[in-house]
């Protein structure tokens, strides 16, 4: 029995999976403009429903807006997605419960469509955070610089990659250079 509900669970997981890897594609393709979900529960006998979420797409697929609702079906929750013509993301904005921004993502962009500044900023308008993402000639991600909205230096990254251009490790300092963390990949063939 206990074989049975992991491979019913594996099972869903993998085909969720490839679903989700599959919804930009379709969404294009089939000219999906939004997608409205609903829930109807019953309690107590009673029946109810409610808006669940709200998602809006725009021509090439990409996901412009995200709603979630409380079981009441009052406004929790949205995010808003821009993106410039090459359909990188250049702007998420997150909004509360009453509509407030609480914080904005700004990306750009070099001309091989690679992050190069992502910048985070507060409710108010004020940048937080700044990471600079840094290539090499091969177009893989060195090193990442993040500091605070005034220009300190808060943490370092740095990667590095085997011959096949596959990341094997990435390692965090502070700004004086001790380290964080130490992440190491490893790829069985």
């Amino acid at each position: 029995m206990i074989k049975i509900k992991f491979i019913a669970a594996a099972t869903f997981i993998l085909l969720s999976f490839s679903s989700n890897a599959q919804k930009k594609k379709e969404v294009k393709k089939l000219h999906i403009k939004s997608v409205k979900t609903t829930v109807t529960e019953t309690i107590n006998g009673k029946e109810t429903t409610h808006n669940e979420s709200f998602e809006r797409f725009d021509n090439n697929g990409n996901k412009t807006e995200e709603t979630d609702y409380n079981t009441d079906g009052s406004f929790k929750k949205k995010v808003t997605r821009k993106f410039n013509r090459k359909n990188d993301q250049t702007e998420e904005v997150h909004y509360d419960a009453k509509g407030a921004i609480t914080k904005k993502i700004t990306t750009e962009y070099n001309d091989e469509n690679q992050p190069v500044y992502e910048t985070e900023w507060d409710g108010k308008g004020n940048a937080i955070e700044k990471t600079q993402f840094i290539y090499n000639a091969r177009g893989e991600n060195t090193s990442e610089i993040v500091t605070n909205g005034s220009g300190k230096l808060l943490r370092k990254s740095f990667f590095t990659y085997d011959k096949n251009g596959l990341k094997t490790e990435k390692k965090t300092v502070n700004a004086t250079g001790g380290t964080i963390a130490v992440k190491k990949y490893t790829y069985e063939f």
